[in-house]
């Protein structure tokens, strides 16, 4: 009995270290992306004088590649079995083309260099993603991954904004160096069972024959398209309507943050007991009560709505995780979190588009900052609402994968 005892302690101890291993080289993936937000009107004011348009190409077009080439290199490598390799070069390639970046080339170089960085790294981070969940033997495996995705923002953004202090052009550093080393380390350290199977699954039939990858997919993307929409209005918000500084406004962010990337995994871990969208459900509510009431929450309570703004998130991030890696066949779970991830990147994009177009209009029709502000979390917290629906719709149905063969 005690050799036995033995033998799962030490299945379970190289099962632990495999899973955190991966998380860290998740968050490694992401550090490349998140480091450079805070740094992007320093670096470009620095480099290419008087083109104020290209800084929002420069996330724009990131994102672009990120939604439209990370899903597909992700399906190509699970399909060819060589998933091990694809991360692996995948972030070496995000890394070095973001120290090529600080080069400060032509900008359609530039520009060119972005697109195909949001591409690889995308697949870096999803393929990553996938071969973790196929580890382990339970889906609450990824909300340890998802805290890393959060916590890489978390600790990305600060970071960049000190660095950037030395420099525009260190975090870009910073941020490549941390991809190169990410993917050689993987290339290293993920297991050659990683490519033992090819996938049948193709993007075709991910998108139109995975019903139960639809649902996480519209949840996620909703979540992160409140997210897009709250960032910017809520420092706008905050610097001219309520008059704190600066630091108070992050104090926000980081509330919601922190409480975003320590809620994931246990969410994660309660949708083993608890049916995943009867916690998405509740989550998208309390999500959506968050926002709409943020516009009339006195300051000093803004950050306690921010934190369960945070829980909330977390409790439809996770189980959501869960819920994709489980709607698709083992050998297809890194297309699956692929999709996951390019659905929130497009939801972040449309959420700042909107919140910019929003508040630009009702400025323009004569509205205060404050109303115009807050149709934008009214709006954000508004559109929460079809997640519930989603989610109760979903309640207690039993999760089929895709079929193998497309």
């Amino acid at each position: 009995m005690s050799r036995v005892s033995d033998v799962v302690k030490a299945h379970w101890s190289r099962s632990t270290l495999r899973l955190w291993l991966g998380a860290l080289l998740v968050f490694g993936a992401m550090l490349p992306e998140t480091i450079v937000i805070p740094v992007v009107r320093k670096f470009v004011t620095a480099h290419w004088p008087g083109h104020e348009w290209l800084m929002h190409a420069f996330l724009a077009v990131n994102l672009l590649g990120a939604v439209v080439g990370g899903p597909l290199l992700a399906v190509r490598a699970e399909r060819l079995g060589r998933r091990r390799v694809v991360a692996a070069v995948s972030a070496v390639l995000a890394g070095g083309f973001l120290l090529a970046v600080t080069l400060a080339p032509p900008w359609p170089l530039l520009l060119a260099l972005r697109f195909v960085q949001g591409s690889v790294y995308i697949a870096a981070v999803s393929i990553l993603m996938g071969t973790i969940r196929r580890q382990s033997q339970s889906a609450a495996a990824m909300g340890v991954v998802g805290c890393a995705v959060v916590l890489s923002i978390l600790v990305g953004i600060p970071l960049g904004a000190v660095l950037s202090k030395t420099s525009p052009s260190l975090p870009l550093l910073v941020g490549g160096v941390s991809g190169v080393l990410t993917g050689l380390i993987a290339l290293f350290v993920l297991p050659k069972t990683t490519d033992a199977q090819q996938s049948q699954v193709t993007f075709k039939s991910l998108v139109f024959d995975a019903p139960q990858l639809r649902g996480p997919t519209i949840v996620v993307a909703l979540e992160r398209f409140a997210v897009g929409a709250f960032i910017v209005p809520l420092q706008l918000y905050g610097h001219h309507v309520l008059g704190v500084p600066d630091s108070k406004v992050n104090g926000w962010f980081s509330a919601f943050l922190m409480i975003f990337a320590l809620g994931t995994w246990p969410m994660a871990r309660l949708g083993d007991k608890v049916d995943r969208w009867k916690l998405v459900a509740i989550g998208a509510a309390l999500y959506a009560l968050s926002y709409l009431v943020l516009g009339v929450t006195p300051v000093n309570l803004i950050v306690v709505v921010c934190s369960i703004a945070g829980l909330a998130s977390a409790a439809i991030y996770g189980p959501s995780l869960g819920l994709a890696a489980m709607a698709v066949p083992d050998t297809a779970r890194a297309s699956a979190m692929a999709v996951l991830n390019a659905a929130g990147t497009l939801g972040m994009f449309l959420g700042s588009a909107l919140a910019g177009g929003l508040s630009s209009l009702l400025l323009s029709l004569g509205y205060e900052r404050g109303p115009a502000y807050v149709a934008v979390f009214v709006a954000a917290g508004a559109v929460q609402i079809i997640s519930v629906f989603v989610a109760l719709r979903r309640r207690g149905q039993a999760v089929a994968a895709v079929p193998a063969e497309s």
